[in-house]
């Protein structure tokens, strides 16, 4: 697809719209590869992502590496307490200078041995001897912004993006009134799906529109006639109170889980939150190709200690895994109808699917300021 393609694939989208008058993104958006690589730049090279807990940071010379969106990463805690993210790229063939998690003195390129210090500075490059023109300082590991929110640690490849809290203040006033610092970390779980990243996206903002159809024990839980969606300028947020009466689906009531109220938080452009009443999972869709997706889950609980606790955990855990395969179902079985010739573009319920909408039309401001 060549450029002017691609814009005008874009284009085919109406972000002015109202969402009784709009209709979703053509097909081509879940599908094409062009459009695919326009978004590792336009979105995930300019997006918060989280990549680690604080808690595995909090030692002095611990790293934690990996990629996103074909973007290699690492961050760690220097000598001198402070958090630093870098392009996990040595500066002098690209080979990567971390692997995998642990601690380290100084990160040490294994293909030349180039070594960089914590703070990303170059301390040797053997056998340069008569290289000219060489600025030790200039060929530093090329930084990444880093930011803390929650029990997240967020990276950012953009130098200039606002911090995570400036960019989501509301959800973040919102979630300070949760009780959500009392949490503990208890597991977590990697699923890789065959579908684009935004399809599973669209099926987690669609207003619980698909749960009494596809999450029989879910639906079960939640009091739908109270569901809303409330999108605010980088993120939204979806709410249910609990049901009034529990059914032979449950082996809880549906308070003891759902408490006060189910919290569905998404911030854009690929990271959820669910939070429950003594509990809250994290969901990180990366991308892995136009059509492949990786989501990882993470859990916490409010009380992690004793036999009714650890009963309590592996409930939940166990719902939480029978509601992820459903959502697999569902969006493996829409990415295979986009592929098909006869769809290309559908429509939006209007009281239903705002959060959908919203996203999209983030997501087109995107794609339009860099395509």
């Amino acid at each position: 697809m060549d450029p002017a393609a691609r814009r005008r694939e874009i284009e085919r989208f109406n972000p002015n719209l109202p969402i009784e008058e709009a209709a979703t993104p053509p097909s081509s958006w879940y599908t094409a590869p062009a459009l695919y690589e326009l978004e590792r730049r336009a979105v995930f090279a300019r997006s918060w992502q989280p990549v680690a807990r604080v808690e595995q940071l909090i030692t002095p010379g611990s790293y934690i590496s990996g990629c996103l969106a074909g973007e290699p990463w690492v961050v760690t805690r220097g000598d001198d307490g402070a958090l630093r993210a870098f392009h996990n790229v040595c500066r002098h063939k690209g080979h990567a200078v971390a692997h995998g998690s642990g601690r380290a003195e100084r990160f040490v390129c294994g293909y030349h041995g180039w070594t960089y210090t914590l703070r990303g500075r170059l301390e040797r490059a053997p056998r340069v001897a008569g290289i000219r023109d060489f600025d030790r300082a200039a060929t530093s590991l090329a930084p990444m912004q880093v930011d803390t929110w929650g029990p997240w640690v967020f990276i950012n490849a953009d130098r200039e993006a606002p911090p995570v809290r400036a960019r989501v203040p509301e959800l973040d006033a919102f979630m300070q009134t949760t009780g959500w610092e009392q949490l503990r970390f208890v597991e977590r779980r990697v699923w890789t799906l065959e579908c684009n990243w935004k399809v599973y996206v669209d099926n987690y903002l669609d207003g619980g529109y698909h749960i009494p159809l596809m999450h029989p024990t879910l639906n079960a839980q939640l009091d739908m006639g109270s569901y809303k969606t409330i999108p605010f300028s980088a993120c939204s947020i979806q709410t249910s109170a609990p049901a009034s009466v529990g059914d032979g689906r449950l082996d809880d009531a549906p308070g003891e889980r759902i408490g006060d109220g189910a919290t569905y938080a998404w911030i854009y452009p690929n990271f959820m939150l669910n939070r429950y009443g003594p509990c809250l999972d994290s969901n990180h869709v990366i991308p892995l190709g136009p059509d492949r997706c990786q989501v990882v889950y993470e859990f916490f609980f409010r009380e992690t200690e004793g036999e009714r606790a650890r009963g309590f955990i592996a409930r939940s855990v166990a719902q939480a895994d029978i509601t992820q395969r459903e959502d697999i179902e569902i969006c493996e079985s829409v990415q295979v109808g986009l592929r098909s010739a006869s769809y290309d573009q559908g429509r939006y319920a209007p009281r239903v699917e705002l959060g959908e909408h919203h996203f999209h039309r983030l997501l087109a401001a995107d794609l339009r300021a860099h395509a």
